[in-house]
């Protein structure tokens, strides 16, 4: 980073602190303006970064973020890039485009209607639609973030999955009280505002990251990743519907990213590396394997996933793959593991009609040496419902 840079960077960072110690936009946007004709999004991450480093919450930086970001509204380095048909970076920006004409059209018209009159289903579809931005998100959380992560960029993605995560409880509280019949239209307006401000954050700070930083064949395991999550507000977009990605992929290299067929010996037996991953993704639960550095490992591929699970996850530090509200749960696990306090945990959950378990395991060698945490995740809806015995086959 060159003297100019890091001088930035620091004054920056200064704004963001004086923010943090109660100062209003106005009284910074005169000296973020005398110190910046622009700013790139690099800077903006370095300095959050910094903030994080010298012990700021991540919360506290999240609940700024929005300050920050009208500190910064219009003086970002905005960079054009060409759209590509299907391309992963196209379609999650012509998602935003999308995203843009619906509130500006059915939802804002459904909207209105509600709160000029007791008829609340026309707002209710509309909302519920809009919920459909969770899996931009989570594209986006579960797909782009591991890149960035790998390049050291970590305290930008830790803030704005927060923020996604608040979004989708705006949302939800939304859609609670159209479905009751209340207009709570300071609610609204608040999802509203959020909503258009991730919009700007994803556009001004979140595209230059991903254009330096996720290289082609990386776009290439998104694209082929993106289909377990979805897509929202690209179906009339063209060059963005599902369809174009699939075109996209199609022109590209097929990824194969197996390991060779060496044997894999093992004292009671012994496999090739095709059978290996035949009989892990077989078993009838998915796996996920966390080494004793905190990064995930391994992961297995079922026909029937219960939750998504993408190789971009692959040497990414597990507190990055869960969102910031989680990760105290998480760090607790690992560290009873770790210091051998437990050796299991144990949660569930009931979500769309299935009972999920999930069970942590600490993977220890024969000499109790810790190695990592396995997680088993399983849909046990038929197993709770059985009785009585079977030892035969049925007809």
């Amino acid at each position: 980073m060159s003297d100019k840079k890091k001088r930035q960077t620091e004054a920056l960072k200064n704004i963001l602190h004086q923010l943090s110690e109660g100062a209003s936009v106005e009284d910074v946007r005169e000296e973020f303006q005398k110190t910046f004709d622009t700013v790139d999004a690099s800077e903006i991450a370095a300095a959050e970064a910094e903030l994080i480093k010298e012990g700021t919450p991540v919360e506290v930086i999240q609940q700024l973020c929005n300050v920050h970001a009208s500190v910064v509204e219009g003086n970002v380095e905005v960079i054009d890039i060409d759209p590509v048909m299907g391309h992963p970076l196209t379609v999650f920006y012509k998602e935003n485009d999308g995203l843009e004409e619906f509130l500006a059209g059915e939802y804002a018209e459904a909207k209105s209607s509600f709160l000029a009159s007791n008829n609340n289903e026309a707002y209710v579809r509309a909302l519920n639609k809009l919920y459909k931005l969770d899996k931009h998100y989570a594209r986006k959380e579960n797909l782009m973030f591991p890149y960035l992560e790998k390049k050291g960029i970590t305290a930008p993605p830790k803030v704005m999955w927060g923020k996604d995560d608040e979004i989708r409880d705006l949302i939800k509280k939304s859609i609670n009280k159209a479905e009751a019949g209340e207009k709570d239209e300071t609610l609204f307006s608040e999802m509203e505002l959020e909503l258009r401000g991730m919009i700007q954050k994803e556009n001004e700070i979140l595209k230059p990251m991903l254009v330096d930083n996720i290289t082609d064949a990386d776009w290439k395991v998104i694209a082929q990743e993106s289909s377990q999550f979805g897509y929202a507000f690209v179906d009339a977009v063209e060059g963005a519907s599902p369809s174009d990605v699939k075109a996209w992929i199609k022109g590209e290299q097929d990824l194969d990213q197996r390991r060779s067929g060496n044997d894999v010996e093992l004292p009671s037996g012994y496999f090739n590396a095709h059978e290996l991953e035949a009989v892990l993704n077989t078993m009838p639960y998915d796996i996920t394997y966390v080494n004793a550095d905190n990064k995930v490992q391994y992961f297995s591929e079922g026909k029937e996933r219960v939750f998504p699970r993408t190789r971009t996850i692959i040497g990414r530090l597990v507190e990055d793959c869960h969102p910031p509200k989680s990760l105290s749960v998480v760090n607790s696990i690992v560290e009873d593991f770790k210091s051998g306090k437990k050796d299991h945990e144990h949660f569930w959950i009931q979500k769309d009609g299935a009972f999920i378990m999930i069970r942590y395991y600490a993977v220890r060698d024969v000499e109790g040496v810790y190695l990592g945490v396995i997680e088993v995740t399983e849909e046990i809806s038929e197993l709770r419902s059985l009785e009585g015995s079977k030892t035969l086959l049925n007809d």
